[in-house]
């Protein structure tokens, strides 16, 4: 696709089928999903639809037959019913449903309006770089700059992922889902003025026109990347991923033999636990409370450091970290709790 051509809606929505990605189609002109029949669509707060009918759009036979009813839920990569939606409407712009198409797309803004007075709630979480100068952010794109900055990552804007500029300025950046994670929408939780489109939301193709302008290809970058891992660990710490939940496990700590009896060996048992139950956006925390907790029992208890390292590696394993950040977290947290060794009483 040219960046500076407006394309024929179907062949963009046939190209994105193509790439996998499954589509719906947006009423003309606008962003929001073509309204497939009269009864599933309760229209809009200012023109909301009188015939609307409540019901679960899961189990609506409207998406059996074919129509583009309930947005995301009717997304399709098949290409008649494709051919046939915009036989019917071809000045359909095109949606592309991110959970079913595994992507996680990052709407950068630049909408007007003042930041937030206090630097830290641009990136909430996230240690800035010293010496921001007054006035120097002004949008989305200078807080991803910043997060950037932060993690010592390159600025991906047009240069390593697919690129698309929307007719307000912003821009979103498309990403692939890393295999076997699932993401879901959370509007300013990653900073101010960076939203995410993951999971049930959808983001506007490339070479769809509306209203307000076009949604065009900026850059000369024309594949979609992998989320990149720092990218991913921030979305995963502000709650952008989806976990299962988990239950209360019973691990098969193969260790606990030779992890000391009594105090000691609950001691272990608690602290490996808080490490494998950790939620989402503590268990880089809980490992390296349990990693100095543990250090400081290594020379009082008698516990070999090999066997503690290997247990909490597995907790860590379990909860989700990648091995290579558990490690080095283990490695210091036992060496500065060994700095530091308890003084136990007979209870152990």
């Amino acid at each position: 696709m040219s960046p500076t051509t407006t394309p024929d809606p179907r062949r963009v929505a046939l190209w994105a089928a193509a790439q996998s990605w499954h589509v719906i189609p947006l009423a003309p002109g606008a962003k929001v999903p073509l309204r497939g029949c009269d009864r599933c669509s309760p229209g809009t707060r200012e023109r909301p639809n009188p015939r609307y009918t409540q019901h679960d759009g899961r189990g609506c036979e409207c998406i059996t037959a074919g129509r583009p009813c309930h947005g995301v839920l009717a997304a399709t990569t098949d290409p008649r019913r494709i051919t046939a939606w915009w036989d019917r409407v071809p000045a359909a712009g095109v949606g592309v449903a991110a959970g079913p198409s595994g992507l996680v797309i990052l709407d950068v803004d630049c909408h007007d309006g003042q930041p937030p007075e206090d630097p830290a709630a641009l990136l909430p979480g996230v240690d800035l770089p010293d010496g921001i100068a007054p006035n120097s952010v002004r949008d989305g794109r200078d807080v991803l700059a910043l997060l950037c900055e932060a993690r010592r990552a390159r600025y991906p804007e047009g240069t390593s992922t697919l690129t698309v500029r929307t007719p307000s300025g912003g821009v979103h950046l498309w990403f692939r889902a890393p295999a076997g994670t699932k993401w879901r929408p959370l509007a300013g939780a990653l900073g101010w003025q960076l939203d995410v489109r993951a999971g049930s939301s959808y983001a506007v193709a490339p070479g769809t026109a509306t209203r307000s302008g076009t949604y065009t290809l900026q850059g000369e970058c024309r594949t979609v990347a992998e989320l990149p891992v720092w990218l991913a660990r921030d979305l995963d710490r502000t709650g952008h991923q989806v976990r299962p939940e988990r239950q209360r496990v019973v691990l098969p700590w193969h260790t606990h033999r030779r992890m000391g009896n009594g105090y000691v060996a609950a001691a272990v048992r608690d602290e490996l636990r808080a490490v494998a139950e950790a939620p989402s956006g503590t268990r880089n925390d809980a490992l390296n409370r349990a990693a100095f907790s543990l250090g400081t029992l290594l020379a009082p208890a008698g516990l070999d450091r090999s066997q503690v390292a290997d247990a909490l590696l597995d907790a860590a394993r379990h909860a989700g970290l990648p091995d290579g950040e558990a490690q080095a977290a283990i490695r210091s947290g036992l060496s500065a709790g060994a700095r530091q060794p308890r003084t136990l009483g007979a209870a152990a």
